[in-house]
């Protein structure tokens, strides 16, 4: 501790003013607007890097938001084909039930028709059997 007290109290005084008294003032200026200059330019390349980084993570996020979307239509297309191919089969399905009810109707038109002919045929069997 004594050591350090009395290097700064009889050697470095000496020290400094002789390395001040071979540097010129100006020079001494110089370095200390320097250090301010400098001081600001990392400031500003920080805040450069901070913006650059930023507009980064709104890209990636963008990105992202763009890739979650193209999966969504992704989705939504395989879903409407699933629904197109589903419609297909309900309309072959409707036009097999279509045509069988069209086929019944016409059978029962043909079983009524014959049913008709059959029952004036009874009623003509019927009024001959009660005329004799």
């Amino acid at each position: 501790m004594e050591l350090l007290e009395l290097f700064t109290k009889a050697i470095a005084p000496q020290l400094l003013t002789r390395i001040f008294d071979n540097i010129p003032q100006y020079i001494i200026l110089f370095s200390f607007i320097l250090i301010f200059i400098v001081k600001y330019l990392l400031k500003w390349n920080k805040a450069r890097v901070e913006k650059f980084e930023l507009k980064e993570a709104r890209s990636q996020a963008i990105f992202k938001n763009t890739e979650n979307l193209v999966n969504k239509v992704d989705t939504i297309e395989k879903s409407q084909k699933e629904a197109v191919e589903e419609i297909k089969v309900l309309r072959t399905d409707y036009n097999a039930l279509h045509t069988r009810v069209a086929v019944i109707e016409t059978e029962n038109r043909i079983n009524s028709k014959q049913e008709g002919t059959i029952i004036t045929m009874l009623n003509r069997i019927f009024n001959s059997i009660e005329k004799k």
